[in-house]
């Protein structure tokens, strides 16, 4: 910078956008701010230094040793790099570095922390609050190459990229009759891990080796640094299950919530179901599913489900199904690259009322009048909790051990705009709003919510860049997740998902 803060070099600049500039200055506020008037060039001058820095960053990257794919806003395939599972969560990043190693995570940690260049980590990229994309930084992408699942059938251990999917997971680990922690199993999972953390270096995890870190990341998430890949504890699996959708005509919710309470008082470790009601089904109006599951035959699965089974549903596609597709079985409906925004509740029981009333409030406000093609979606998880429960709350990071269901809200739009965006997400808010207030005596009923009743952070509930509701979401363990954070990452590289801040 010269003493007037005019811009001496595109490496002196960092651009976000076109109204958010970060100066690099040796002098001014001490925040980076010059003292003096920044002199601002055309758009179409900030655009070219922004793609030119981008040059610059991939060459220094690729000279360090770089060994994978450093995708940039002048390549063929940066567009294609962008894509997340939520279109809304895209941003325009200025380098896309696709790892091939850990030796590769910390060549980019290191070059992003010495040129204080904002990074972010992408794994499955399923975040709908864009906590995995960056506007103008880095984004370290793990899905192109540290993707796969190796089975060490002998000792029973999956060690599973950081960029796997559970897709992946789920068809390896079956070939041998074994399956981990997903959406099913009730099983404490991780037993290692490997992770880059903010300084550069590459640390094994587990129980007796950075055994505090290891405990941070299991349920601190990406505070502390970059998982390349996680050893899971693998349990004999079946290869075929009882499982698939049941459909009912919408009016009936109140009887599904009945019958669903009742089987869920007596069910065992080996079963699950969810009720899914949403404005918009296959037949384009409201529509009301039960997916069930049952980890046995089908024989046995019925008798389970008898309840659900004599109200006599319109429609039955539950019987016995590949392991590897139970988890795909929504993949049409929840389909990548639209826009989404997620969030969700926990609750101690559905009583009728509160399910049909529910239903009648999320069809009148997603079909208000809206430019948009709007669809909302409310799932009331009827998951066994027992084992999770089990597990004390300080045990890892993550205190949520408590034996509430979860109900997840969702809702998807087709056009592409702020406005649009933010009048989607205030649909869901006045959805959710409705609901917890609905149930609010019911928590009275059972003794209010718990101290560890905190929220579950994969629905991304609250906001989950706030600071303050990373504290709220941690409760009594984020003390020591602020202990941790100032040992591995002081200076905040990793910011953009339920940040904790360091001790003081």
């Amino acid at each position: 910078m010269t003493d007037k803060g005019e811009v001496d070099t595109i490496t002196d600049i960092n651009i976000d956008s076109v109204s958010e500039l970060d100066i690099d200055a040796d002098s001014g506020d001490g925040h980076g701010h010059s003292d003096g008037p920044i002199t601002l060039r055309t758009t179409t001058s900030l655009q070219a230094l922004k793609m030119e820095n981008s040059a610059i960053w991939k060459e220094s990257i690729a000279s360090a040793g770089f060994t994978g794919d450093l995708v940039v806003p002048s390549d063929a395939d940066y567009d294609s790099a962008l894509n997340r599972f939520a279109r809304n969560a895209r941003r325009n990043a200025g380098l896309v570095a696709f790892a091939k190693s850990p030796q590769d995570v910390s060549l980019v940690i290191n070059h992003a922390s010495t040129n204080r260049i904002p990074l972010v980590i992408r794994g499955g990229g399923h975040s709908t609050s864009g906590s995995s994309s960056t506007q103008g930084g880095i984004v370290v992408d793990l899905s192109r190459h540290l993707n796969t699942v190796r089975v060490d059938e002998a000792n029973k251990l999956g060690y599973v990229g950081g960029g796997a999917d559970w897709a992946a997971v789920d068809a390896e680990t079956i070939k041998y009759g074994l399956a981990t922690v997903g959406g099913t199993v009730n099983h404490t999972g991780v037993v290692q891990a490997t992770i880059v953390t903010a300084d550069g270096s590459i640390l094994t995890v587990n129980e007796t080796t950075n055994s505090d870190l290891f405990w941070g990341i299991r349920g601190g998430g990406c505070n502390f640094g970059c998982v390349t890949e996680f050893v899971f504890k693998l349990h004999p699996q079946p290869r075929h299950v009882f499982a698939g959708p049941l459909i009912f005509p919408y009016p009936r919710i109140a009887e599904v919530a009945i019958a669903a309470e009742q089987w869920y008082a007596s069910a065992g470790d080996k079963e699950g179901l969810v009720i899914i009601t949403t404005n918009k089904g296959m037949s384009g109006g409201p529509e009301l599913v039960v997916i069930v599951f049952f980890n046995g035959d089908e024989d046995e699965g019925r008798r389970r489900y008898k309840p659900l089974f004599d109200l006599g549903p319109i429609m039955s596609l539950a019987g016995m199904i590949p392991f590897e597709k139970l988890n795909a079985m929504q993949n049409d409906n929840i389909s990548y690259g639209q826009n989404y925004h997620l969030t969700g509740f926990t609750r101690p029981s559905l009583p009728p009322d509160v399910a049909s009333k529910a239903f009648d409030m999320l069809v009148e406000i997603a079909n208000a009048p809206s430019e948009a093609d709007l669809q909302m979606v409310l799932i009331w998880e009827y998951h066994i909790l027992r084992k999770l429960s089990s597990v004390s709350p300080d045990a890892t990071a993550f205190p949520m051990r408590v034996q509430r269901p979860l109900t997840v809200m969702l809702v998807t739009w087709n056009k592409d705009s702020d406005q649009l965006t933010a009048d989607a997400k205030s649909r869901l808010k006045r959805l959710q709003a409705f609901c917890e207030g609905a149930l609010a005596s019911v928590f009275d009923e059972k003794g209010g919510k718990t101290a560890y009743d905190t929220g579950y952070t994969n629905t991304e509930m609250g906001d989950p860049g706030s600071v303050d509701v990373a504290r709220a979401m941690y409760g009594t363990n984020y003390p020591r997740l602020q202990q941790l954070k100032k040992k591995y990452d002081p200076n905040m590289m990793f910011k953009t998902w339920y940040p904790i801040l360091p001790a003081a």
